[in-house]
């Protein structure tokens, strides 16, 4: 197809049926983790691995070694001591806490772009994804099966389909200057992308399908079924969007079964949750 001659829905739908065919063929552009989150997630999934193997990686990053320290110095994680080395920090946290740390801890890098025309639609992903990563975090404390790390990982990475298709969509006018088309698009297929994306990072079944399901808000696993991350997720990302024009704003609580399972009722349709001062210093030590 000639692109000068082409319609803008022609444009359009060749755009959707090049990206389906990317993913059929595992052709898909994937982001690339920072080295240090790399190497960490090697590190600390080999069976073999030890605390002073992983603190050597960690250290190679000064900044995130001091956010790392100073997150197991948090109210939840003080013992009698102060950690003032990695490898106190790490030992108190436990390897899988100290991964997730590490992960979220290294996900700006991502969520950037050098290219004008998708630059600050990065930076507003990555805002938003803060916002729900937090929103996870508060509302996973509520649940003692759940670890806060993981549930703030997973807001945090919800949306990360968004990148590929805004980083393939970046040199095709017609959509990147058209915010319906370029919704349209992102909102049919930013789960697949994301599902694949967490797939190719060997990130664990539960954040992929965080990516995968988030949106499908008919999804309903069962009365039976302890509440989960993709649970969590939807409702944060759901309130996230509140006082805003977002189509997420205006759902029926009621008719979502994450909402239900959460506590919703008809009496009470609102999320409540306790942001105690302790949770809310945790999550400041990451983004603040």
């Amino acid at each position: 197809m000639n692109p000068h001659s082409a319609s803008p829905k022609e444009i359009v739908d060749t755009f959707i049926d090049d990206l389906r065919r990317d993913l059929r063929n595992n052709g898909i552009y994937i982001p690339t983790l920072p080295d240090i989150a790399v190497q960490a997630l090697f590190a600390i999934n080999q069976d073999d691995s030890s605390i002073d193997q992983i603190t050597a990686v960690v250290a190679r990053d000064t900044a995130m070694a001091a956010r790392l320290i100073r997150y197991a110095n948090s109210p939840v994680y003080r013992g009698l001591s102060r950690c003032v080395t990695i490898k106190s920090a790490i030992t108190r946290l436990g390897l899988e806490k100290a991964r997730n740390v590490v992960l979220v801890l290294a996900m700006k890098d991502v969520f950037s772009s050098e290219h004008e025309h998708i630059r600050d639609r990065i930076e507003h992903l990555w805002r938003h994804s803060v916002e729900v990563a937090v929103l996870s975090f508060l509302l996973a404390g509520q649940h003692r099966h759940l670890e806060q790390e993981i549930a703030l990982l997973a807001g945090l990475v919800h949306d990360v389909g968004v990148i590929p298709i805004l980083n393939k969509a970046k040199d095709v006018e017609v959509i990147v200057e058209n915010e319906k088309y370029l919704a349209m698009i992102t909102q049919s297929l930013h789960m697949s992308v994301g599902r694949a994306v967490l797939k190719a990072w060997n990130f664990d079944p539960q954040l992929v399908e965080v990516a995968a399901e988030h949106d499908n808000l008919t999804r309903n696993p069962g009365p039976d079924t302890p509440i989960d991350y993709v649970d969590i997720v939807q409702a944060a990302n759901i309130e996230s969007y509140q006082s805003t024009r977002h189509h997420l704003a205006q759902v029926d609580r009621l008719n979502v079964p994450a909402l239900i399972r959460l506590g919703c009722t008809p009496a009470d349709p609102n999320l409540h949750w306790d942001s105690s001062q302790d949770d809310m210093k945790q999550v400041s030590l990451i983004f603040g």
